[in-house]
């Protein structure tokens, strides 16, 4: 089954030397992998396959990973239950308004290397095509568990509009 974590960590890189060697031991298979960075720290999201009897063991180890915080787990839906979607294209940052008009009410969570995690409304749809973004990988999620104290969610790599 596909899931999507994000994660924060404090700016020590082998935080995330850690966290490859967690993904390894759990058995997790890596799809794709993003991790921006500013001075606070680096935020990690990352597409994964692993049976979803699993999923809960591994949020709570993660969370409880020194040095991490605000740890999310997204499941796989189809796309009509869908409250977040991650859409993987090129890097072009022309690409952010285009999705952002493609999903109209959306709210972008992350944004990084062609790598982009949206909040959409309910009743939105996802589009089989956005003119001008080439063929991206859309990927409807709804969220399980997070560690995250705010309701409003806003990794590092997310960019203002």
């Amino acid at each position: 089954m596909q899931w999507l974590l994000t994660l924060e960590s404090d700016h020590d890189p082998i935080v995330i030397c850690r966290l490859m060697n967690i993904f390894r031991r759990k058995g997790l298979t890596i799809e794709t992998m993003t991790l921006a960075s500013k001075s606070e720290g680096y935020s990690c999201i990352t597409v994964v396959d692993t049976p979803g009897t699993e999923i809960d063991h591994i949020f709570n180890y993660l969370r409880r990973t020194e040095g991490v915080f605000n740890v999310a787990c997204y499941r796989h839906e189809p796309s009509s239950a869908a409250s977040y979607v991650f859409v993987e294209s090129n890097a072009n940052p022309e690409n952010i308004n285009r999705i952002l008009e493609a999903l109209p009410g959306s709210k972008i969570i992350f944004a990084s290397h062609g790598k982009y995690l949206f909040e959409i409304r309910a009743d939105g749809r996802l589009p089989q095509s956005i003119p001008g973004l080439g063929d991206p990988g859309f990927l409807p999620l709804s969220r399980v568990k997070t560690s995250w104290q705010s309701s409003q969610m806003e990794l590092v790599g997310a960019m203002s509009s």
